[in-house]
């Protein structure tokens, strides 16, 4: 089990470390799939609970959105939405095995996980002039704050923190993953700052160290509430020994959007 999850984290490192350095299509292409993979495993969660998802428009509404936003074609994002909604709320008048539950779950798919891996695009290519280096930041702070997490709540873990959802989970555990992912953030700053000539105030750094620790373990949180109730352990199998790939990104879905709007908020020049 242990050799499984390490093999299956390299693959995963390698690929993203040649997304990184690529960039380009390359990186656009894999994040479009990404998105078209974790829409796919919330639609299988939810089709194991009874639901029948209209898998096939909230991909064309998420492929839509793409070139929309990243090729400079087609309609308003808000214009496409209400398309789609209209369309969903229609197709149940003449397949009427499906429900109004349904129609909400194909939706909702489309924003959380679909729009929300956007972010890795946001991050990598429209945060200037820090771009990559300022994605890396969020994927290492969201990293240790789970391996903070996992170590020292197994260690030193007594009061549990969430029983109902995540009944592994511990304060002390919860408590170390954030001030991990501080301490992550400060040594990170401390490199881009030195070495990368990217000048950013080092106290960001913590800063963007805390949004990741908080919101990475909510998005862990929100994950494990939505798995518990469709009656599912993992979202897939895409990845032995971790599940499936929205088992991996659902801490980097809340924290990208988060430090990205930080960006623009105290960062933009």
């Amino acid at each position: 089990m242990l050799m499984e999850r390490v093999l299956s984290a390299a693959v995963g490192i390698i690929y993203l470390f040649f997304m990184l350095y690529l960039g380009g299509w390359f990186f656009k292409i894999s994040v479009l799939i990404m998105a078209f993979i974790l829409m796919h495993e919330f639609y299988n969660a939810f089709a194991k609970k009874g639901n029948k998802p209209i898998k096939w428009l909230g991909y064309l509404f998420i492929f839509l959105l793409f070139c929309s936003n990243f090729l400079n074609k087609g309609y308003d994002p808000v214009i496409l939405t209400a398309f789609i909604t209209i369309i969903a709320l229609i197709v149940p008048i003449f397949y009427q095995k499906m429900n109004i539950m349904d129609v909400i779950i194909t939706i909702f798919a489309a924003f959380y996980p679909g729009m929300m891996v956007f972010f890795l695009i946001l991050l990598g290519f429209q945060a200037r002039p820090y771009g990559m280096n300022l994605l890396i930041c969020t994927f290492l702070v969201t990293w240790a704050t789970d391996t903070f997490a996992y170590f020292l709540g197994k260690s030193f873990g007594k009061n549990k923190l969430c029983p109902s959802i995540s009944p592994n989970k511990t304060i002390e555990g919860s408590l170390g993953g954030l001030v991990g992912s501080i301490i992550v953030g400060v040594i990170f700053g401390l490199i881009m700052n030195s070495y990368l000539g990217l000048e950013i105030a080092l106290y960001h750094f913590p800063i963007i160290g805390f949004l990741g620790g908080t919101l990475s373990q909510l998005g862990d949180l929100c994950a494990s509430s939505i798995k518990r109730f469709c009656g599912v352990k993992d979202f897939g199998k895409l990845l032995p020994g971790h599940g499936g790939l929205l088992d991996r990104f659902d801490s980097l879905l809340f924290t990208m959007p988060a430090i990205y709007i930080y960006y623009l908020t105290f960062l933009i020049k």
